[in-house]
């Protein structure tokens, strides 16, 4: 069984969450409570890679380019504390081989990535997947999503994942 997917199914069990299956690209989606999808993914099998998309951008304007300049100063600020990387993704740019359906066929987005060496173990894996959720939810609420609750309902319980210091640290 490859590294990638022993790992997803750790990480499913441990956290409380239901396991994917492996999509046709090749990524594990994860859909949980608040807003806070992510996929998984690997092109090596020797590193793995966490996205998920943050928000989609208006095509030309002021406020377009008031959010990228928000999301530029963001990421330099908070580029010590959190791991995770903002990057604009256009239409066909995606690391992935396709882009989820419920995603935006048109537009560029931002997308948030993080990479873990699968070699490292079961235990750094999922610390890089829950700091990774942290700087997703971080960066959600940034973007202004809505969606995303501070009370982590789904996030599997009495899991590590839904431990209370998950959203603690300093906010810019």
């Amino acid at each position: 069984m490859p590294l990638l997917e022993n790992a997803v199914a750790l990480l499913s069990s441990r956290a409380g969450w239901k396991s994917p299956r492996r999509g046709e690209d090749g990524a594990y989606r994860f859909r949980l409570n608040g807003g806070l999808d992510f996929a998984v993914f690997s092109p090596d099998e020797r590193i793995a890679v966490l996205r998920a998309e943050l928000v989609t951008l208006p095509g030309s304007g002021p406020d377009r380019e008031e959010r990228l300049h928000a999301a530029a100063q963001f990421q330099v600020g908070v580029c010590r504390a959190r791991a995770s990387i903002v990057a604009l993704e256009g239409p066909g740019q995606s690391l992935l081989a396709s882009v989820p359906v419920s995603s935006p066929t048109s537009g560029d987005r931002l997308v948030l990535h993080r990479t873990v060496d699968l070699a490292a173990g079961q235990e750094a894996f999922e610390t890089v997947v829950k700091d990774f959720l942290n700087d997703l939810a971080w960066w959600k609420t940034a973007c202004g999503n809505a969606d995303v609750r501070e009370d982590r309902e789904g996030w599997g319980g009495d899991s590590p994942f839904a431990m209370p210091a998950m959203f603690s640290g300093s906010f810019y």
